[in-house]
This record gives structure tokens, sequence and C-alpha cells, in this order.
């Protein structure tokens, strides 16, 4: 897994506890480090997602295949330096069943997911408040004692943890005069490009495939990818690159009520595609109509290889890099708080020397996809959020 769930230190001294778990930390990992490894681990993170493959597979359709888990979300093409590790990123993963590197569907969708966590937490004394935007974090003497409200309502706490996007924390809800010039700047010119744009539709009937016109749970219920080859991605790319929607763009896809009933009526169903690209900047401005277009010629791809698909759409949903961005706060439509490239991984997510998931307030911690280890439904950096805040108070006991 290669460290997923690593834990990195602050670049300021360490108490001599700390220094001695960080040395453990390295012995534990020496074992199994030999030249071969430490040559993988190089390219993982250097190469593009094509090369790497390349060395694997020869079909260019399967090269497309593999090479769309680099992509995911990324502002790159899979001939990009960097994608590789990406392709890693969406590649590591284990379900309850023990099945490494897959996927599932939460029945209720995504929604389930979030009223299972707020269920959790309320069972032990949590109180949810929905749609309270917060305004600002309260900071006195440099240290953070609580957060206010838009409309001004205040709630006060030993302990802040924040999971918007850096650049919402510390450059619009936190004074910049409270924080390090250097840290400001980082924050600043952290990248947080993507060109997704995300269509979900509901259908009439379930597509039928050409290649595979009888009902298959593997194929309708597994993830359909819209796409030719490698070529087909890169040139995808490289029109958004300069500033053109993609003609043909590449959609990874899925049907989740081919298992999940409780999404549609009795024979409806829900068909999402996650598609890429449209221009990085597309987050800053209004371009519904092209979007509409981008959807037609997405559609268009679905007819060839299942006709009557056009037919079957009773209505539409386009959510483009603005909507994105304006509706859920996510930055340049980037759905990992922040690109996955290897100046933003690791100890340098968000900033040097703030990658242990504390920030320049005292008090004040971050658990956004923005921290290690970035974005998917994973929880990692809610759980060592939570480590480092245990960890921060029992050293403060031990100092006592």
């Amino acid at each position: 897994m290669l460290g997923h769930n690593l834990q990195f230190p602050d670049s300021a001294p360490l108490h001599p506890g700390e220094t001695i778990d960080q040395i453990r930390f390295v012995l534990r990992r020496r074992k199994g480090m030999d030249v071969r490894t430490v040559a993988d681990v190089t390219k993982l993170f250097t190469m593009s997602a094509a090369d790497l493959l390349r060395e694997w597979f020869e079909s260019p359709e399967l090269l497309g295949l593999q090479a769309v888990n680099g992509i995911i979300g990324t502002w790159a093409g899979p001939e990009e330096p960097g994608t590789a590790y990406v392709l890693m990123h969406h590649s590591v993963g284990e379900e309850a069943e023990g099945q490494v590197s897959s996927w599932g569907y939460p029945e209720g969708g995504m929604g389930a997911v979030a009223d299972a966590c707020r269920r959790s937490a309320e069972s032990f004394g949590a109180e949810i408040r929905v749609n309270a935007k917060v305004d600002n974090v309260i900071i006195r003497n440099g240290r953070a004692v609580g957060v206010a409200l838009e409309g001004g309502e205040e709630f006060r706490a030993p302990v802040v943890v924040t999971t918007c996007h850096p650049q919402i924390t510390f450059l619009r809800q936190i004074e910049r005069s409270e924080l390090p010039p250097e840290f400001v700047r980082d924050i600043e010119n952290w990248r947080s490009r993507s060109g997704v744009v995300k269509i979900n539709a509901a259908l009439d009937k379930l597509p039928t495939f050409s290649a595979n016109p009888e009902f298959d749970p593997d194929v309708h219920g597994g993830a359909i990818q819209i796409l030719d080859d490698l070529e087909y991605l890169e040139t995808a790319f490289q029109e958004a690159r300069i500033g053109k929607a993609s003609t043909r763009p590449f959609s990874d896809t899925a049907i989740p009520t081919v298992f999940d009933k409780t999404l549609a009526p009795e024979g409806k169903h829900i068909i999402s595609f996650y598609s890429q690209w449209a221009p990085a900047w597309w987050a800053d401005e209004d371009h519904m109509d092209e979007l509409e277009k981008y959807a037609d010629r997405l559609f268009d791809r679905v007819e060839e290889v299942a006709p009557g698909f056009k037919d079957s759409v009773l209505h539409r949903q386009i959510i483009g890099p603005r909507e994105m961005q304006e509706e859920w706060n996510l930055i340049g439509g980037n759905i990992f708080h922040g690109e996955l490239t290897v100046n933003q991984l690791f100890h340098m997510r968000p900033a040097p020397g703030y990658a242990d998931y504390r920030t320049p307030i005292r008090g004040l911690y971050q658990a956004s996809s923005g921290t290690h280890a970035g974005g998917g439904v994973t929880g990692i950096p809610a759980h060592n959020v939570v480590r480092q805040i245990r960890k921060d108070k029992a050293l403060k006991k031990s100092r006592v």
C-alpha cells in the first residue's frame, strides 16, 4: 500500500518521544526496501501512467482502459509524468469482504454513507448542524477557540478541525496576518485544477450493449469505460488544455441501480458519467450551453455502443467545474481539494511543515482531502487527524 496511511512530522523540532517514534517508523520499513523496490517506487512517482502501463501491456485499447485510474479527477493526460501515482492512488483500497483494490456501491447512494456517519457521531453525543456556513475561525493570541457562522452565531471549543479546501480555510476564514507569510504563499500557490464534468441521467430502461446484448450484472453493474484507446484519452486532454472542451470525451460510467433498487422506481435506472475534460478555467465562468453540447457528444458515443440509449433518457443533470466550485466549494472543481501531483503529495500536502494535520494556528487541525492521503471515500485524513490530536494531548500531559 506504499504507506497509504503514513503520517508525516512537522518540520519543527520534535519532542524526544516524537523523535523516537520517527526512528522506529523508519526502522520498521527498512525491510524489503532493496534496489528493485526503490526503483519501482521511483517509477511510480515520476512516470506517466501510460509509460508505466506500457511495461506490462501492449494493446492500445487495454492501455487506455487501465490508464483511466491515472487521470480521474486530474488535470493531466495519461502521458503526463506523475500520473502513475494517481493510478496507484485509485487502485489501492479494501472492501469489508477483503477484496483488495475493489469498489462497491453503498445502498442508498453516497448520501447513505453521510447519514451513517451522522448517526454514529450522534450516538456518541455529537450535535450535527447542516446549512451552517462558517464565516471565520475565531482566534485569540494565536490559538483557535471556535468558529463564527455567517449569521453571527459563535461556537467555542478547545479543538477545531477543518475539512474545507485549504484555500477556503486559510485564505477566506482566517485573516492572513494570523498566518506565517511563507505558509500563505504556499496556500496561494496550491494548484486545484480539474476539468471534470459529472453527468447523471434517469433512464426508462437499461442500455443494451451491441457487444453483449443480454443483461449481465458484471457488465451493467461494473465500471463501464467510454473510450477507444490511449490516444483517445490523450487527445481529449490536449483539447481541453488549449481551451476547447473535448470533442470526444471519455467517461468512467456506473449504473448503481443494477444492485441498489432504492435509488429509482421499479424498472427505471440511474446512470452516472464521470467524464473529462472541460477547460480548467471554466470553474470561474458559466459555460452551461457548451456543457450541454459536451453531454450530447458523450451521449452520442454511448449510442454507438448501445443503440437506443438516447431515447431511454428521461432526464439529465450536468455538473461542470463551475457548478462544483460554486455549489460544493470544490475550488477548480477538483474533488481532491488539490491536484495529486508529486509536488503536492505527502510532506507537501497542503504545505511544507504542515502535513501532520496540524496548522500554524494552535488548536486548529485540518483533515480535508487537501491533506494526506488525498481524496476518495477512505476516512484516512479523519483517522489521522484524530490520532494527531490524541497524541498532542498526551504529549501536553507528559510535559506538565
